[in-house]
Parts: structure tokens; sequence; C-alpha cells
């Protein structure tokens, strides 16, 4: 299985996908966690691009991070039977680069081939909430974090998901606004095994 988080910086997600990941793997799941930007040489260009490169260009350098992820750690994994959770996905392209100019069906054009999730989880807050969260970290904010609004972002992300849904993408919005995230995560596993069923 495949399984994706999404959401705005300040979400939450690595705290949600770490408790997430545990539990299925106590559950007897061979888990494989990975992320986007990968670690790889087209990660470190992507990261150094961001100030650099806008629109199109920028969309295509994540667009080919996004298939050296599919073609060397996803495809292989789930090859191999494991249940592959990545911490981000295409979501993130439909809200970063639409937020530098591109459209969503550019941007689309760009991932038509990579492969559908079997389930693609967009985590939201709200706006103050995740303002509060990215003032309270200790790094640089990267320059879509310093420019854009959070509602924007939101939004932003809210139709992201219509959009793949449209594309057969299986798109479940949770709310992480709250501390409780051993609660998210709980409901987040019982959904996972009803499709592993």
């Amino acid at each position: 299985m495949f399984i994706t988080f999404e959401g705005p910086n300040g979400v939450g997600k690595t705290a949600v996908v770490d408790a997430v990941a545990k539990k299925l793997s106590i559950l007897g799941f061979d888990v494989l966690r990975t992320k986007e930007p990968t670690k790889s040489p087209l990660e470190e260009f992507l990261r150094s691009s961001e100030e650099s490169y806008k629109g199109a260009c920028l969309a295509c350098i994540a667009a080919a991070d996004r298939y050296f992820h599919v073609e060397r750690e996803i495809q292989p994994a789930l090859s191999e039977g494991k249940l592959v959770i990545s911490d981000r996905y295409v979501e993130s392209s439909l809200v970063l680069q639409r937020l530098d100019g591109c459209t969503l069906e550019f941007i689309w054009s760009l991932h038509s081939r990579i492969p559908v999730p079997d389930l693609s989880i967009i985590l939201v807050a709200k706006p103050k909430i995740l303002s509060q969260r990215l003032a309270s970290r200790d790094k640089k904010l990267s320059r879509f974090e310093r420019s854009e609004t959070r509602q924007k972002e939101l939004r932003f992300y809210r139709e992201a998901g219509k959009f793949l849904s449209q594309k057969g993408f299986n798109v479940l919005v949770l709310k992480n606004e709250s501390d409780a995230v051993e609660k998210l995560a709980d409901r987040i596993v019982r959904k996972i095994q009803e499709l592993h069923q």
C-alpha cells in the first residue's frame, strides 16, 4: 500500500507520520517511511534553487525529484510488499507551484504518470495555529512561508484535494489542531486497515 501525508508547513505532519508509522509497525506491517524532497542531489538542488528559480522552472525541478523518488524508493518498496508512507507528494506541487504562478493543469501535466496512492491524507489547521507553530521553529522560513498567507495556502490545499479526487485519488482531509496526535493517528490507522482488507 502507498499512503501519503500532506498539508501546509506547521500542520504537524511529522508528529502524525511518526505515530502512524509506529502503530502500523506494531500491527505487523512492513513500513517504509520516506519523504519529499528526497535525500539526493536533486533535493539539494531543489532546496538551493527555491530562492533563485520560480514558476515553471521550479515546478519541473520538483517534478524531477518526485519521479526520482517513485523510481528509486516507492516502486521498489511496493514491489517488495511494503507499506510505503510518504511525507509529502504531488499536493505540495499543486499548492507551492500554484502559489508561484503555475496553473493546476500545467502542474498536473508534469505529474500525470506518477502512481496514485491508496490513500492521500491532507492535514489542515486554522491559519492562526499554523502561524504560531511556524513562529516557534528555529529554522529559517522558506520563500513560500515568508511571502504567502496561511489562508491562501490552506485554500489551495483544499482545492488540490478536490482536483486530485477528480483524478481518482482517495483523498482524506483531517484537522490537526489539538495535541491529540495519538487519537488522530488511531483514526488514520483504522482507515488504512480498512483499505488493506
